[in-house]
Parts: C-alpha cells; sequence; structure tokens
C-alpha cells in the first residue's frame, strides 16, 4: 500500500462521509477516524517496516465566499503532505498574494515521504489567495492557492 491508496481512500471516504474506516493488507494496517472538525486522523502500521506512523490531516483552511470561487483558478494538491511556500528555513516564500505568476512556476513544495514535490501554477494570473499553512499537512484534493487569471 503506498502513499496514493491512502489519499484514493481519503478523498472516498469523504464524499461518503464515512466517520471510520480499517484495513489490513500486505503486512500493512491502516486505521482511519475522522474528527468531529470533519479532519481524518490516520495510524498506520507496517509490521516488517517500522511499529507505527502517525499522520494528522487539518481540517480544511477557510476559503474565500463560494461566489468568488468560480472566477479563480484553484491549484490543489495532488498528494498529502507537508506544506511549504519556501525551498528552505532562510529562504524567501516562492509567492505571496498580489504576486503575478506565469504557467509552470513553482508555488510551493509539498513533502510526502521524505520526497520534496514542487507544486506549479497551474495557469499564468495574480495569486489572489495562499490556504496553506507554512509547516501543516495538507490533504489530496486541498485547494492551496487561488489564481485569477484575469489579474
Amino acid at each position: 500500500m503506498d502513499i496514493k491508496d491512502i489519499e484514493n481512500i481519503i478523498k472516498i471516504l469523504k464524499q461518503n462521509e464515512v466517520t471510520e474506516f480499517e484495513l489490513e493488507q500486505e503486512g500493512t494496517r491502516v486505521k482511519l477516524s475522522r474528527t468531529a472538525a470533519g479532519a481524518y486522523v490516520s495510524s498506520e502500521v507496517r509490521y516488517d517496516v517500522v511499529p507505527a506512523v502517525h499522520v494528522a490531516a487539518p481540517a480544511a483552511f477557510a476559503a474565500a465566499p463560494q461566489d468568488d470561487l468560480g472566477r479563480f483558478t484553484k491549484v490543489e494538491s495532488p498528494i498529502v503532505g507537508t506544506f511549504y511556500r519556501k525551498p528552505s528555513p532562510d529562504a524567501d516564500f516562492f509567492v505571496k498574494e498580489g504576486d503575478v505568476v506565469s504557467k509552470g512556476d513553482t508555488l510551493c513544495i509539498i513533502e510526502a515521504m521524505k520526497l520534496m514535490n514542487e507544486i506549479e501554477a497551474t495557469t499564468s494570473g495574480r495569486v489572489v489567495k495562499i490556504l496553506g499553512t507554512e509547516g501543516k499537512v495538507v490533504e489530496f484534493g486541498e485547494t492551496l492557492f487561488l489564481i485569477d487569471p484575469a489579474g
């Protein structure tokens, strides 16, 4: 079982409003419980590798009003991992709210399983809102940035 499998399970659980789920497969046990805030807390045990790994997914970040979302392009997280707005602790942010970006520009990094994954702008425009929080876990499909293509 890999991170993609877990991301797909979480997506299905959210769509069907499931509050608890447990699966054991090929020496890996995954148990997910949904908190009152709607976040999933998981514990994964790999019997042949490590005793336990605990991952907490945050509650959904606040988003712009629903009527505003239609005109903005969402940049969503393709994976579960830790959100970083800069390449190293002493570096500048990749982007700030109000910055103009081009399609393909790096917006942030998501660390997943010790791998740093650069997340790029899917369109050119102005960064209207940054919804990810530095050093916090983001979920698969979670909106990280809103970009105004007309900006």
